[in-house]
């Protein structure tokens, strides 16, 4: 593990389990469920803290790089990548589609049209992204750095815990910044009208929201 990975862990852990508790509570079948996780990995299920059957689980992404454990172990999950549009399976094929932190890494042009194909491919869906009117930028561990104008930001995340911790390089600190577009709840809602939208909370601020679609 990375320098970065040992920061980070224990924070994703802590918050990972209680999302997986908000998931059991709402999708109560969800261990006898065929599961399709959009974008997501191995390790989220390690972290996610539910006893749900690796092989009732298929991950969809668009890099292997993405998708694998942190620990290295297979898990028994299978990975497809696909494009990144178009789910290759019929109509309500999943019981379940999880999407975890994909969402703002999603061109905003593209993230209707995405979020018509979570619920075409499952019966029901449960999204979770960062809320833009949480202070702390998630993906950079780095205050306000999102509510700047554009260029500023950028400048500004090459001081940021990720960047010094992570030492990516030139051309990746360029692209995850360009392309992570935090959502407020206002998008959110008008990607998916007829869902119950919560909130994850910290220190009675808004960290992130949980789309839930039954």
């Amino acid at each position: 593990m990375t320098i970065w990975s040992n920061f980070i862990h224990p924070i994703t852990q802590h918050f990972r389990k209680g999302r997986g508790k908000f998931i059991a509570a709402n999708f109560p079948d969800i261990l006898s469920a065929r599961i399709c996780d959009l974008g997501g990995s191995r390790h989220f299920w390690e972290k996610l803290a539910l006893p749900v059957r690796p092989e009732n689980i298929t991950i969809y992404n668009i890099s292997a790089d993405e998708a694998h454990s942190m620990s290295g172990a297979d898990g028994g999950i299978p990975i497809v990548i696909y494009d990144g549009r178009h789910i290759p399976v019929p109509d309500k094929h999943f019981d379940l589609l999880v999407c975890n932190s994909v969402l703002e890494h999603v061109p905003p042009d593209q993230r209707a049209a995405l979020a018509k194909e979570m619920r075409r491919v499952a019966k029901a869906v449960f999204c979770q992204t960062p809320a833009y009117s949480f202070p702390l930028e998630p993906h950079f561990i780095m205050p306000f750095v999102h509510w700047l104008p554009r260029q500023l930001g950028y400048q500004l995340i090459k001081l940021s815990p990720w960047r010094i911790l992570s030492r990516p390089s030139a051309a990746t600190i360029r692209s995850y910044w360009w392309d992570t577009k935090l959502l407020g709840r206002r998008e959110l809602q008008a990607l998916f009208p007829e869902a119950a939208i919560s909130s994850e909370r910290v220190l009675g601020l808004t960290k992130s929201y949980y789309v839930v679609c039954a």
